[in-house]
């Protein structure tokens, strides 16, 4: 961001200049910004501080400048866009500390509005303090028309914001514990000098405990996701994990068909007769697989219980001593002809394209990422499933992703439709309108050169598996059932995504981060890792 100087008496201060793409709102027009009488001393920068808690109640500082910003320039409303459900991903909406205020870059006078805001809230002040009036709300962080501007980092100045939603329609205001409290200047008269890193756990509920449907987010169009697939296989729509219009007209008359109020909407009294018609599980029981009762001990030498494995110790796979072995191209070795004896090729221990070519049919073969890399899953699976030292409970259920319908599906310059909507909204910085242009053909080209793909700008079934790799990695484990005293590869899979400690072995600690995820995730919180809680984990990582 270009910075120009002007003299204020003996004061040289920096101006920060009006970002790029956003225009200079005429001041003959437009309201001055709120003013009071503010402390010369300043707020300390607030740091970044990620949503770690499910508390979807609207903060009080978070409702005050809604308040205020509505009022005072006469447009949007502080009614909404403050709280999300906690299955949205990794946002401070589900914390009640954002607002979304809904103005648009294709209205002038609204677009001439949020472009003072926003310049207002992130200019310095008369002594040259980035971002003076945003520290004095306590806000960490403004997103705004394909551009944002941090708190926490003001020297990159308005930055690209290349995210899936272009905030063109709204201006994002994410907020610091302190901001949400009211605990900054504006609000106190006095400035902030410590940082409150928030509250360590989110407040018990007053209420009464909830029937298992309400445990099931509201969703409405636009929202994506496992739950979205769940009711479309009920309501009989492509289970593709969109709520596109489709999707929200089968709804509606899947409503009127039972009796439940027209509203297009995945609201609780339609999760609750879907419920009750017992075509979707109750939420809020576990659903793990039942086991006889036993006092929680464990002895030195656990008996194997597990009812779909006999207890008996089968022969060492004569891969086992490779399993902790990374094998690629290039490879070679007794490794490389034990593997390509385990897939049925020749076996003459180099590690050329057909070995990885094998390796991939495999890895496909077992829903598992088709890298061509043999690491510990695909060890795993060459042995029969787990590996040998996984206790873990396994089914064969497959659960289809975004992509997996579209996998025969070729698309190219000048191709409209879903399947270019789903495909735009994958890559990301792309307005999703449905039509492949420039813009989409670049982006695909983008991808294909960042997953060692031919950059041929038209997508194909390897795309479609590319983008199914990166943002279902976990996919290979839906029907793995963890738990504690589980131990093995798909322990080790699921702590790496917590981030815990990865040993292998499914202990207190691992117990702990699965709760607290499950909680994020409004899942029964039982400690018990299956589908979807295995769904959700993945749902966070593509949002880190």
């Amino acid at each position: 961001m270009s910075r120009v100087v002007r003299a204020f008496g003996v004061l040289a201060i920096p101006v920060l200049t009006v970002p790029v793409g956003m225009a200079t709102a005429d001041a003959a027009t437009l309201p001055k910004p709120p003013t009071k009488t503010l402390p010369s001393a300043l707020d300390v920068a607030p740091p970044y501080q990620a949503q770690r808690l499910c508390d979807p109640q609207a903060k009080p500082g978070v409702v005050a400048f809604a308040k205020l910003m509505s009022s005072h320039y006469k447009v949007g409303t502080s009614e909404w866009g403050i709280v999300r459900n906690c299955n949205s991903g990794l946002t401070e909406h589900s914390e009640g500390r954002a607002w979304d205020w809904m103005l648009s870059a294709n209205k002038p006078n609204e677009k001439a509005i949020a472009d003072s805001v926003t310049q207002w809230l992130s200019a310095p002040d008369a002594q040259g303090r980035p971002g003076a009036m945003a520290r004095r709300f306590g806000i960490m962080y403004i997103i705004w028309n394909h551009k944002m501007w941090r708190a926490y980092d003001p020297a990159r100045g308005w930055a690209p914001y290349t995210g899936p939603v272009p905030h063109t329609d709204h201006i994002h205001f994410s907020f610091s514990w302190d901001g949400a409290y009211a605990r900054t200047s504006w609000w106190t008269g006095k400035a902030l000098t410590t940082v409150s890193p928030g509250p360590a756990s989110a407040p018990k509920p007053t209420t009464p405990p909830q029937t298992p449907s309400a445990v099931y987010s509201l969703l409405i169009q636009g929202a994506t996701g496992p739950d979205v697939v769940l009711a479309q296989k009920v309501i009989g729509v492509t289970p593709d994990g969109i709520f596109g219009a489709k999707t929200a007209a089968a709804l509606k008359t899947w409503q009127a068909a039972h009796g439940v109020k027209v509203t297009g909407q995945l609201d609780p009294a339609t999760w609750a007769k879907m419920v009750a018609l017992k075509l979707i599980p109750p939420r809020g029981t576990a659903t793990t697989p039942s086991t006889p009762t036993k006092p929680p001990v464990t002895p030195t030498k656990p008996p194997v219980t597990t009812p779909t494995k006999p207890p008996v110790k089968s022969p060492a796979s004569p891969l086992a001593a490779y399993a902790k072995l990374t094998l690629k191209k290039g490879s070679s070795g007794a490794a490389v002809v034990a593997l390509q004896k385990a897939l049925g090729i020749t076996a003459d221990g180099a590690f050329g394209p057909k070995t990885e070519a094998a390796v991939k049919a495999f890895q496909a073969r077992r829903n598992l990422p088709a890298t061509g890399i043999v690491g510990p899953s695909t060890w795993a699976a060459l042995m029969g499933g787990t590996g040998s030292t996984d206790s873990a409970s396994r089914s064969t259920t497959r659960v289809a992703t975004p992509y997996t319908a579209l996998k025969s599906t070729v698309l190219k310059a000048g191709s409209r439709g879903t399947a270019v909507k789903t495909l735009q909204r994958a890559l990301g910085g792309l307005a999703v309108d449905g039509a492949f242009g420039a813009r989409t053909t670049a982006a695909v080209k983008a991808f294909q050169k960042s997953h060692q793909l031919a950059q041929t700008g038209v997508v194909d079934g390897k795309v479609w598996q590319a983008l199914e790799n990166r943002d279902y990695p976990l996919r290979a484990y839906y029907g793995t059932v963890l738990k504690a005293g589980s131990h093995g590869t798909a322990v080790t899979a699921l702590q790496k995504a917590l981030g815990v400690k990865a040993d292998g072995s499914f202990g207190p600690a691992t117990a702990t981060a699965v709760k607290a995820l499950q909680g994020r995730a409004k899942l029964a919180r039982t400690g018990v890792v299956a589908t979807l809680t295995w769904q959700a984990l993945e749902a966070e990582l593509r949002r880190r």
